[in-house]
């Protein structure tokens, strides 16, 4: 491997580490915890026989090719291992690709830019319109597909002429992964070859080559389509348009779907990506060729207008397939490519001196928050206003100062994540900062200094190193106890050890119940089905996507939380009242309970745990176990069989 590439993968593993202690990993929970069931159900039928969640994507099921990419590195080594080694491969080919993409789109073409990107790229949280992160420390089968979606863009805008190809690739195995990902990307980026092939002159691809690329891109994604939504029935059934409009979109995910649910704070820490990108992009004077960073502009402005539409397909025409498809996710992939010219922009401030530095340093930390975010590009909006004016140095010092002590007196009156103390250390940071960037590029080259970047990879990995031995210690010895190893394991959980008192009751239930057992429990906490392995016959986040498995699944949430009536009362009192609606179920009695059980066909239950560990004084439920808050009752046949009859 030459040294470049060397230095590379040095880089990445350390970036590795660093995010593993800060971020840490997250592994069974989250979407994670009705996801795996599916696996778990493949290798093992017998399990989650008569859960009607798992049961129903025997009918549909979008996430086979995720599914199936687990269990072939599952079977050998773990669902645990298997799911690190897919978190390892995503954080890697993003990363990688991010940087090629910094690299390619910077003025300069200088590589400090894409390490830049790549950092901006892993802190981002703000402006996560469509609730989609650019990344997170757990496996998404979304994630998954968008890295490699990132490897296809950057493939495309840095070298179209000769890995033109090698994005199909990508596309084919994103849409294998996550289909409707798939799909999204390869429309993007089949758009916006065809813009390059219009735009570009002598050197370009042309309309024709384009068009063809575009065809490839379309061919892509047939086989992750076929292998993903093969169904036995639509994906409607037999519901009406109305019906499945308030159950899959107002119910299901509307935090996903709908834009008008989303706060402003998100929308104008969105349109701050699109701006500071704007003030980032500097088009060389006289260059006859579409460059990368045209071209990387270009699929921005793709994205834009095809988000444009979806808005008005969505809240104008109430589209009911065009929501369904979630089309903004797609504004997460035009907030990474702004990242990319951000970059840029903080390199070449960085090295301007100490106004420089410290307007680098607050834009850096405004992509943490919402409104950060917007103060800062207000700040930098005008400052450059200011600079264009002719002011070189006093204008635009004084004009950047009255903005940020604007900021910070906003940030404190109005910013509930604090980000006002964030600007604070941001502006001391860059106003102590005294070394270019070329200097602290030179100091990260691994050639210059072998010791320092072993001591730097030693720092950055002690932390996930010291949580996989955590992990190891078992359950029962005296040392797994231990508020260290406790917290090691809470920072990064790298092997199935339980972390609450919900989890650790699920695993009790997986070692004290048979193999048959179903139950009924709190309709939130999302873990128990996958901890325990036992069918659950309702939970809120584990909800189909198909027609009539979504029936089934309202019909068992009014039942859970008895609360009848007709769908558009439910989902307002659900809306206005999400938390009183689920405490329903607590505050049920035994006798309800054991109710509610031989309905959905349980035979076990959870609930809060009595006050005095004692049995219940009513015949109906029978107390097996207490777990901290939660409990585990097994149900009385002879109280089964009243209520059936």
């Amino acid at each position: 491997m030459e040294r470049r590439g060397v230095e590379r993968w040095l880089g990445l593993l350390l970036l590795l580490g660093i995010y593993l202690s800060l971020r840490g990993y997250r592994s069974l929970e989250g979407d994670q915890a009705y996801r795996l069931p599916l696996l778990i159900h493949r290798q093992d039928p017998s399990v989650f026989e008569t859960d009607p969640f798992v049961r129903s994507f025997d009918a549909f099921n979008p996430h086979r090719g995720s599914i199936a990419l687990l269990d072939l590195l599952s079977r050998p080594f773990g669902i645990s291992v298997a799911l690190f080694a897919v978190f390892v491969a995503t954080f890697l080919g993003t990363s990688r690709a991010v940087a090629r993409m910094g690299s390619a789109a910077s003025a300069e073409c200088r590589p400090g830019v894409g390490w830049v990107a790549v950092g901006l790229f892993l802190v981002a949280r703000a402006g996560n319109i469509g609730t989609n992160h650019l990344f997170e420390p757990i496996v998404l089968d979304r994630l998954v597909a968008l890295a490699m979606g990132w490897q296809a863009i950057a493939d495309a805008i840095e070298r179209p002429s000769v890995d033109r190809w090698k994005s199909s690739i990508w596309i084919a195995m994103a849409a294998v992964v996550h289909p409707a990902v798939g799909l999204q990307l390869a429309m993007t980026l089949a758009a916006s070859w065809i813009a390059w092939g219009i735009l570009s002159r002598e050197e370009g691809p042309g309309i024709r080559g384009a068009m063809v690329v575009a065809a490839s891109l379309g061919a892509a994604v047939v086989p992750g389509l076929a292998i993903n939504l093969w169904q036995r029935s639509s994906l409607q059934g037999d519901l009406p348009d109305g019906l499945f409009w308030m159950l899959s979109v107002e119910l299901q995910s509307p935090q996903h779907m709908l834009p008008h649910l989303w706060r402003m704070p998100q929308w104008l820490a969105w349109f701050s990506y699109l701006i500071l990108a704007v003030l980032s992009f500097d088009r060389r004077a006289g260059h006859k060729s579409i460059d990368a960073r045209t071209r990387l502009v270009i699929v921005m402005v793709v994205i834009g207008g095809g988000l444009l539409v979806a808005w008005y397909a969505i809240e104008v025409v109430h589209g009911l397939r065009a929501t369904v498809f979630q089309p903004f996710r797609m504004s997460t992939v035009a907030r990474g490519l702004a990242l990319v010219l951000v970059a840029g922009r903080l390199v070449r401030l960085w090295d301007e001196g100490r106004l420089g530095r410290i307007r680098a340093s607050a834009l850096a930390v405004g992509f943490l928050g919402d409104w950060l975010l917007v103060v800062v590009t207000l700040a930098e909006l005008a400052v450059s206003a200011a600079a264009a004016i002719g002011g070189r140095k006093v204008l635009p010092a004084v004009v950047y100062a009255g903005m940020i002590g604007l900021a910070i007196h906003f940030l404190g009156h109005h910013d509930t994540e604090y980000g006002h103390r964030l600007l604070i250390v941001a502006l001391v940071v860059g106003g102590l900062a005294g070394m270019r960037w070329d200097r602290v590029q030179a100091m990260m080259d691994p050639s210059r200094g072998a010791r320092r970047w072993r001591v730097a990879l030693a720092m950055a990995w002690a932390v996930p190193l010291a949580a996989m031995v955590a992990g190891m210690i078992p359950l029962d010895h005296p040392s797994a106890r231990l508020e260290i190893v406790r917290g090691l394991i809470e920072r990064c959980r790298f092997a199935a050890v339980p972390r609450d008192d919900f989890e650790r009751m699920a695993l009790w239930c997986r070692q004290n119940t048979p193999p048959s057992a179903r139950f009924i429990g709190p309709p939130g906490p999302k873990t128990f089905r996958l901890w325990s392995q036992r069918s659950l016959a309702f939970n809120r986040a584990g909800s189909p996507y198909h027609g009539a498995g979504l029936a089934d699944w309202f019909a068992r949430f009014q039942d859970h939380v008895g609360l009848r009536g007709s769908p558009e009362a439910f989902i307002r009192a659900y809306r206005e009242h999400r938390h009183e609606v689920e405490a329903r179920y607590e505050a049920m009695g035994d006798e309800a309970r054991a109710g509610l059980a031989a309905r959905q066909g349980a035979d076990y239950l959870i609930a809060g745990a009595p006050r005095n560990d004692r049995p219940s004084k009513n015949g109906s439920i029978e107390l097996l176990h207490v777990e901290g808050r939660y409990a585990v009752y097994r149900v009385r046949s002879e109280a089964i069989v009243h209520r059936q009859l």
